[in-house]
């Protein structure tokens, strides 16, 4: 025999009141504290965004002036000339007053910019300044690879001393 299912009757559920459902949490913070933390660690974030952007904005030459000099072909006749352009254009950002410095100068401003290791005033560096001016100086592939390497090297390293100098507080008027 089966019994057959049936719902409750009204008798068993009048007793019954439909629960309530609670007011929802805030996820906001209630004391003033956490707020503050909150404002401080967001001022915090938006400021070393600003500065991350400000280092990348200020050094977008160096990545240019790399990329350049990634591309040069070492067997290219004009190998030397395009480097000398491109360490060139990048003295003459740092330093408009750069532009009229050619030969040993030229090295000497290199070398005072770079972290000393590596130094242009020498023997392959007065061979480069050479082979712009004669014709019949001619670097061989090792020495082309030598100098891009440098050249390379100091283009990662350089430092600006315009800015050093004011960051030292010379330079200043007051």
């Amino acid at each position: 025999m089966s019994i057959e299912h049936s719902p409750p009757s009204t008798y068993i559920l009048r007793d019954l009141h439909d629960v309530t459902v609670p007011d929802s949490v805030s996820w906001m913070p209630q004391t003033i504290g956490w707020k503050i933390l909150t404002l401080g660690l967001l001022i915090l974030a938006v400021f070393l965004v600003y500065r991350r952007l400000q280092t990348w904005w200020q050094n977008r030459y160096r990545t240019e002036a790399i990329a350049a000099i990634n591309n040069l072909n070492l067997n290219d006749q004009s190998f030397e000339d395009s480097l000398y352009s491109i360490v060139k254009i990048v003295l003459v950002y740092l330093d408009p007053a750069n532009g009229k410095l050619f030969g040993a100068s030229l090295l000497r401003q290199i070398d005072c910019l770079g972290d000393g290791k590596d130094t242009f005033d020498g023997v392959l560096g007065q061979k480069w300044t050479q082979s712009l001016v004669d014709p019949a100086t001619v670097l061989n592939t090792d020495e082309r690879a030598s100098l891009q390497q440098k050249v390379l090297n100091w283009m990662m390293v350089h430092q600006n001393q315009k800015k050093l100098r004011i960051s030292k507080g010379e330079g200043r008027h007051g």
